[in-house]
């Protein structure tokens, strides 16, 4: 039985305070985080065999989005926005691409069908649990202050999503609080098991009709 839904409002406040972190974003970070998913990862265009000297190599900003690799299904892993965003842009029409996500996702919506505009995730496999849902434009930087569920002592949000559910619009959810850490870029309309894609989430934003600019 699903609990009961934790809602995420949108504020000008709060959209100002991003716009400002959003233009910071080239200053240096460390990522508190390691980045270790299952589905193989390129970097520089090349495939990583071993992810701990990766994250050595690499203990800054990540950016995270699908792609096909010798017809696997693969993260391509950038440490410039502008250059992963490109590459989500890129393979928005793969239609191996699409295939491969399908058989890898609980759900997917046919091209010119419906979606719902929120963004619902919940804190179990296959859509069950708790449900955290972010309207269109809605974001939550610090998903630790965030409650989760009717527990006690109460939970909160931070690393908590296990799954997504389909989508009109793209997201972005990121290993750090204030979208830091390593960044996940999800456009397309499909529901996913979040270990699908090996991302943890401390901060989340659904993107609604404002595209990103990285």
């Amino acid at each position: 039985m699903t609990s009961p839904t934790a809602n995420v409002q949108n504020t000008p406040e709060l959209s100002q305070e991003f716009q400002e972190m959003w233009v910071r974003r080239g200053e240096p970070f460390k990522r508190k985080n390691p980045f270790t998913p299952t589905l193989p990862v390129i970097i520089e265009g090349e495939v990583v065999y071993d992810l701990e000297r990766m994250n050595l190599e690499y203990p800054g900003e990540l950016y995270v989005t699908p792609v096909v690799h010798r017809s696997t299904l693969a993260l391509a892993t950038f440490v410039d926005a502008k250059e992963m965003l490109r590459k989500a842009q890129e393979v928005t029409g793969d239609d191996e691409l699409r295939q491969l996500l399908r058989a890898s996702a609980l759900g997917c919506v046919a091209d010119g069908d419906p979606v719902r505009l929120v963004l619902d995730c919940y804190d179990r496999q296959n859509l069950e649990g708790s449900k955290l849902r972010l309207d269109p434009e809605a974001m939550c930087p610090e998903l630790y202050k965030l409650k989760r569920g009717n527990n006690f002592p109460p939970l909160n949000w931070d690393n908590a999503i296990r799954s997504v559910d389909a989508c009109a619009y793209p997201y972005s959810v990121s290993s750090d609080p204030w979208f830091h850490g390593t960044t996940h870029f999800i456009n397309f309309r499909c529901s996913f098991n979040a270990t699908t894609f090996g991302y943890t989430a401390s901060s989340i934003r659904n993107w609604g009709t404002l595209p990103p600019e990285f």
